[in-house]
């Protein structure tokens, strides 16, 4: 009698759940499905290796040959290369271990030009002057194969996936080296170091790599030469620097301050702490929030000029989204995505007015996308890993008091994982997994998607879109619920992993990655 074939039946199942993950997208995250289909991968290699080392009919010889010949490879290839990171669909990224980074630029800041007076092209915060990954006043010129961008300058770079804030002829970012984090300057004319300047101590995930994660905000004086620069550290360390020397004129350790250490930090937020600061009016305000069972505050605002805390927010545990300032129902109030709901708070007081639920998990299914107000009584909010968007309605009862109505919610689009979206002419348009993806905004209904540019950023450039893909390949891309990724042009501005936001002064886009930073110049309508 012949007994059943156990390991063929087992290779089978697990064949066929490789494909179910594959094909059927139970999570809604191709990063997962990546991760899932791996290891269901090595258990089948596993298990054709055990069958192979038991299978009699092959001499004993030969099987200890190829199996030792397999473990000497596998041993050669991890002393030769390192994983250095993952992409933003979990693939593991490789390089030879004797390979180094390229040492980091001395400033100077004597040989800079003065900071200029704040200007209309300046983009002084993460996602542009109103933060809504908009620069309206653009006018890119379409044909790009007659007039290319051209490189102004090509710089190396710290490790980090902070983006840049420009104002007054410099650009602002956060990088790290040996020493630590760092809040750096340079000039928006020829990428000159002017000054650099620790903040904190360095910052690693095995995942999300090295460095800081948030985007400085910098506030010049009407009559330029001075201004401030707000910056976040990876591990909370949040400052107040002069824009034209670096000096630290104030600063808190928003750990330290709500009861946190670093090791129970590093439980409630894994990838680093990626909120860029928001100023509004005399305010700055970061999410501070950590564990709420210890009824630490969430948002926290802080007086711009002095640092004093001027409000706190009820408990919420930080998420990787930032604030943004919006005008509902005839309130300035605050938005933050948490890391389970979205909440709306009083600009005055900080007193929360309305909150929805949101759910993830900031060491897991994780929120990163801020919410977008629209006009005055309209939010919407999208995350990654399955989360979808959503359009909410804001509205007041006969008492003033905050109504909030869900109008729609699609798990299957606007899967924001790293990225934000951009609204124009009644569309939402957004980087959906990957993918770039055009859904009406009123009915949540898909126009169109095509297009996989990885988990790279988009922006907005007056009628177009400017599409920096994960491997840094930069796209004008129309912005037409009629037209399917209609690519007008694309140039390659870095070479790596791209996954800090774009940002654009004039005809000056500014991007990075981990190593190394460019400005490029683009072509604008004559």
């Amino acid at each position: 009698m012949r007994r059943f074939p156990w390991g063929r039946a087992g290779l089978i199942l697990v064949l066929l759940a490789i494909l179910f993950v594959r094909i059927g997208d139970p999570f809604g995250d191709r990063g997962m499905t990546n991760v899932v289909s791996g290891l269901l991968g090595i258990v089948a290699l596993l298990g054709v290796l055990v069958a192979f080392a038991f299978t009699r009919s092959i001499g004993l010889r030969l099987r200890l040959a190829v199996l030792l010949a397999l473990a000497g490879s596998a041993g050669v290839a991890s002393a030769l290369v390192r994983v250095e990171g993952v992409s933003g669909e979990m693939i593991p990224r490789f390089a030879w271990r004797a390979s180094g980074r390229t040492a980091p630029e001395s400033a100077s800041i004597a040989a800079a030009p003065a900071l200029a007076p704040p200007s209309d092209s300046d983009f002084p915060a993460f996602l542009g002057p109103r933060r809504d990954n908009a620069v309206t006043g653009a006018h890119l010129a379409r044909d790009w194969n007659a007039r290319p961008p051209h490189l102004r300058w090509r710089r190396p770079i710290g490790a980090g996936w902070s983006a840049f804030a420009i104002a007054g002829g410099w650009a602002f970012t956060l990088e790290q080296d040996a020493s630590g984090q760092r809040v750096s300057a340079r000039t928006l004319a020829s990428g000159e170091l002017v000054w650099s300047t620790v903040l904190d101590e360095p910052f690693e995930h095995a995942l999300g790599g090295a460095g800081p994660r948030s985007t400085p905000a910098v506030e010049l004086e009407p009559g330029g030469g001075e201004g401030r620069v707000y910056a976040l550290s990876a591990w909370g360390r949040f400052a107040c620097l002069s824009a034209r020397t670096g000096e630290i004129l104030w600063s808190h350790d928003l750990l330290a301050e709500h009861g946190l250490t670093r090791e129970r930090e590093a439980e409630l937020a894994w990838y680093g702490r990626s909120n860029s600061p928001l100023v509004a009016g005399e305010l700055v305000i970061v999410p501070a929030g950590g564990d709420p069972a210890e009824e630490q505050a969430g948002l926290v605002a802080f007086d711009k000029r002095s640092g004093k805390r001027r409000w706190a927010g009820p408990p919420r545990n930080v998420s990787y989204s930032s604030p943004a300032l919006a005008m509902l129902g005839g309130t300035a109030q605050v938005l933050i995505v948490n890391e389970a709901s979205l909440s709306a708070h009083d600009l005055e007081d900080g007193d929360r007015l309305w909150e929805y639920r949101w759910p993830g998990s900031t060491s897991g299914d994780a929120c990163v996308s801020q919410a977008v107000p629209l006009g005055s009584d309209r939010v919407f909010v999208s995350k990654g890993y399955g989360g979808g968007g959503a359009l909410l309605s804001i509205e007041r009862d006969v008492r003033g008091a905050f109504i909030m109505r869900e109008l729609w919610h699609d798990r299957r689009h606007l899967r924001t994982k790293f990225t934000n979206v951009v609204v124009r002419d009644g569309c939402v348009y957004a980087l959906d997994d990957g993918m770039l993806e055009c859904v009406e905004l009123e009915s949540g209904v898909e126009r169109w998607k095509d297009g996989r540019y990885g988990h790279g950023q988009i922006l907005l450039a007056g009628e177009r879109l400017l599409v920096c893909a994960e491997d840094g390949v930069v796209s004008q891309v129309e912005a037409s619920p009629e037209r399917a990724n209609s690519v007008l042009g694309s140039f390659q501005a870095l070479e790596g992993k791209c996954w800090a936001h774009l940002a654009l002064a004039g005809d000056v886009l500014l991007l990075r990655n981990a190593e190394e930073c460019a400005a490029w110049e683009l072509p604008l309508e004559r």
